[in-house]
């Protein structure tokens, strides 16, 4: 017989779903997201006519250096079932991981039914995740997310709090008074996705766990039928290898390879001399008059950036320093072919995953090396050696066969151009 919810021991499982990608949650290569999925509460259909359940996440990165907090909404009780959806929801977007443990703590209440707590409480929980998504969309590379964004959440989640640990005869906690808390260490994320199963009630088998897709959405089963024992809160944690948003300085970096084209048309088109021409390819006293201030500006951009990753980071100033050079080397040997010949040598070197022959190798090499000094101040320092990626130039070229998004796109628009 199913456990009735707030009954029965406090648990948590963890499943990693079969997959071919056994690479292990690294700092420098990887994004870190984290999902909640669904949720579920065992109780008679009447209960539900004057009590409403809710709860909070929290889940901290960088162990404890990083802290982001949602608020759950209140739990929709539809057409008789006891499964909310919430979500599919991305509490935390893609965040370049910075390394350390993470720890997750869920706290699922239920409270009187109240229509004007219900509203205040989905208000919580849109904002909460609002505030996340700011945190890390804004993350400095030097000094991380934005603490003025992240105090901003934590006010929020403490009045929802407030509201859900009160020990008064309203309300009732479903999981344990303190909440059930997890820590998962990176070396143990093993592929592109790992389940944590927060749950009160009968203590479960864990070889008889899956985590299996139904009507779109994962869920608990347990023998081959869905969970529907106690109370539970299922919570994704996503490893991938490349941004799938967009940067403010994506455009930039777009208009900026179009102008170095058309730099080079100008020239090959007798509309600029030589002299002139050869000029945009030096910095100035002011940093605003020339191809390669915009060059540094935008590399600066890139670097500070802390949504990235150091490996994607890397491969964007490379390819823009690779075209300053392409061209700087076709129109002081007046021969056009030389700007196809070093783009096509790098793009080559960057499908293969090669080292290109080319004369950049020790601009290559200080490029990595400036980027990696500016960025090692946000690297949690109980991170194992081995779960910090290696940036020599080799390791450098042979990771972009895990890029290979990145490395379309940048072909594509260069055909196009």
């Amino acid at each position: 017989m199913a456990t009735e919810a707030g009954k029965g021991e406090n648990k948590v499982y963890v499943k990693i779903p079969e997959s071919n990608d056994k690479a292990k949650l690294t700092v420098r290569n990887h994004y870190i997201g984290v999902d909640a999925v669904a949720w579920y509460v065992n109780k008679e259909n009447n209960w539900f006519s004057n009590k409403m359940a809710s709860g909070t996440l929290e889940i901290k990165l960088s162990s404890g250096l990083e802290n982001y907090s949602v608020a759950l909404g209140t739990f929709e009780f539809k057409g008789g079932s006891k499964i909310a959806p919430i979500f599919e929801q991305a509490v935390i977007p893609d965040r370049n991981f910075r390394g350390g443990n993470i720890t997750l703590r869920a706290q699922l209440s239920a409270v009187k039914k109240d229509t004007a707590l219900a509203g205040i409480l989905k208000s919580a929980a849109k904002a909460t995740l609002g505030v996340a998504a700011g945190m890390v969309s804004t993350a400095s590379a030097v000094t991380g997310p934005s603490k003025f964004v992240a105090a901003a959440g934590e006010d929020i989640i403490s009045g929802v709090k407030n509201v859900l640990s009160a020990t008064g005869a309203k309300r009732e906690p479903l999981f344990d008074f303190s909440g059930l808390e997890y820590s998962i260490r990176p070396e143990d994320i093993v592929g592109p996705e790992v389940y944590i199963l927060f749950h009160r009630g009968k203590v479960l088998n864990t070889n008889q766990l899956q985590i299996k897709k139904e009507e779109n959405i994962y869920l608990p089963f347990y023998n081959n039928v869905l969970l529907d024992d106690g109370v539970w809160l299922l919570v994704r944690i996503r490893r991938s290898d490349e941004y799938t948003g967009v940067r403010e300085w994506h455009e930039l970096a777009r208009q900026f390879r179009t102008k170095i084209s058309n730099k080079v048309n100008d020239f090959f088109f007798g509309l600029a001399d030589k002299s002139k021409a050869l000029s945009e390819f030096q910095p100035t006293a002011s940093g605003e008059a020339t191809l390669m201030d915009e060059y540094i500006k935008l590399r600066s951009l890139i670097n500070y950036d802390g949504v990235i990753t150091e490996r994607e980071a890397n491969f964007h100033v490379m390819y823009l320093l690779t075209i300053v050079h392409a061209a700087k080397v076709a129109i002081s040997n007046d021969k056009k072919e030389l700007y196809e010949a070093e783009i096509e040598k790098f793009n080559n070197a960057v499908l293969s995953s090669i080292v290109p022959e080319t004369r950049l190798l020790t601009s290559y090499k200080e490029e990595i090396n400036n980027l990696l000094s500016l960025r090692a101040g946000t690297i949690s320092s109980d991170t194992p050696f081995k779960r910090v990626a290696s940036m020599s130039l080799n390791d450098v070229f042979s990771s972009t066969k895990y890029m290979k998004n990145l490395v379309s796109e940048y072909n594509d628009q260069r055909v196009m151009g």
